[in-house]
Parts: C-alpha cells; structure tokens; sequence
C-alpha cells in the first residue's frame, strides 16, 4: 500500500490515474462512486481526454472535471 501510495502521490494530483486492474478494484470496493464517477474513472484509466468524457456523457467539460476531483479526493482519503 505505501507504494501505492508514492505513485497516487505523483499521480492524481494531474488526475492522471496509473493503476493496476486490481488495484482499480480495491479502491472501487472501498469507496462509494456514482455511476457518473464510476465511468469517468474508466474513461480516464483509458486515458480519455476531458472533453471526450464530456461528448460521451453529454454534459459540461466543468461537470467532469468536478467529478474528477471529487473521485480524486475520496481515492486520497483511503490511501
């Protein structure tokens, strides 16, 4: 977990995720995501722009950064 931590860390503060699947699957159990976050996680382990997920999800490029940051704090919070 510490080295989970380091790359978190690193990481999510650009909200850039670098997961492992099984990582993304432990983190998922311990918290409570939307179905809106939950996809916006997906999309950006796919590493889709933020304007893509807003096409996708037909909403404001404001809306996904928001949620964004929003999954970002709770990922923080468990680590």
């Amino acid at each position: 977990m510490c080295q989970l931590w380091k790359v978190c860390k690193e990481v999510i503060p650009m909200f850039r995720f670098d997961f492992t699947k099984q990582e993304v699957e432990d983190i998922k159990s311990k918290i409570y995501l939307s179905e809106l976050q939950e996809r916006i996680l997906e999309y950006r382990l796919k590493e889709y722009s933020i304007t893509k997920m807003a096409q996708l999800e037909y909403c404001s490029e404001s809306k996904i950064s928001k949620e964004l940051y929003k999954v970002k704090k709770k990922i923080l919070k468990i680590l």
